[in-house]
Formats: structure tokens, C-alpha cells, sequence
């Protein structure tokens, strides 16, 4: 079965969510920052009268900040039944994979935490690292977005 998925750039790698927890896109607006949240989280937005918690996927995934002035996005996706939006470098591309062109993750990757990772889509062109929302954060973690929402 075909995946549809809506693909970001961090840094200089592609990363894939399914398209059906895309709630919408929308550029990058002032976020409140929240003493005392966790690290993970950036802040909150006023999306249409609701408080979204936002957090960063670079630090998440301890990638280096963006560049200062660099354009970003958010992408607000549903987690655990709450609206919250992923900070990204770009959305690139909304696309349909066919399952063939998915691989579960590498042994190679055994090291690391890949609760996260939902497989690996090879193109003829670049890899997507194709991401589970629904194991991206703990019980911990989500419990902090919804205090901070």
C-alpha cells in the first residue's frame, strides 16, 4: 500500500511524517517562550484561539541551531490526541511512496533510541527518514506539552 507522507528538511537530511497528522502549515510566527518547560519545547503559539505547544526538531534530535535569519516553518501535526507544531527548516515536498521504496530501519542504527523511526524510504535521489509520531515522545514528554498547551 502507497504511503502519502509530507517531507521536511532538518539541516541537510530529509525526514517524512504520514500526511494524515498534518493538520496545516504555516509560516513561522512569534512563539511565547514558557519559563521552566522542558528544553524540548520552544515555546507556545496562538494558533486560531488555541495554545499550541511548539518544539524545535533540531533539538530534539541534537542537531546545531539554524543559522540566525534563517526561514522556518512549523508544521502542526497531532500527538497523543493534542494539536502541536514541529519547528522545520522546509516542507519540500508532499509525496506518495510506494511501499517497495520502504526499509525498516538499519541494524546499523541499533545503537541508537529508533523507537521513532518508522523505516527508511530510498529514492532515486535522497533518503527520507520516515518518523512515528506516536513513539517520537515518551510518557514524560507528552505530558509536559499538555501542561504547557
Amino acid at each position: 500500500m502507497d504511503e502519502h507522507l509530507v517531507v521536511f528538511r532538518l539541516a541537510n537530511e530529509l525526514y517524512g511524517i504520514d500526511i494524515y497528522r498534518v493538520q496545516s502549515i504555516i509560516a513561522m510566527p512569534h512563539v511565547t517562550v514558557v519559563p521552566g518547560t522542558p528544553r524540548f519545547i520552544e515555546g507556545i503559539i496562538n494558533l486560531r484561539g488555541t495554545l499550541v505547544p511548539v518544539i524545535d526538531f533540531r533539538t530534539c534530535f541534537a542537531l546545531q541551531p539554524a543559522a540566525e535569519g534563517q526561514k522556518r516553518v512549523v508544521v502542526i501535526v497531532e500527538i497523543g490526541g493534542l494539536q502541536v507544531g514541529m519547528i522545520v527548516d522546509q516542507v519540500t515536498e508532499v509525496c506518495k511512496l510506494p511501499a517497495a521504496a520502504i526499509e525498516p530501519p538499519s541494524p546499523f542504527l541499533a545503537s541508537i533510541d529508533t523507537a521513532y523511526l518508522r523505516g527508511i524510504a530510498k529514492l532515486e535521489q535522497s533518503i527520507i527518514i520516515l518518523l512515528d509520531l506516536d513513539h517520537i515522545f515518551g510518557a514524560h514528554e507528552r505530558q509536559a506539552l499538555k501542561q504547557t498547551a
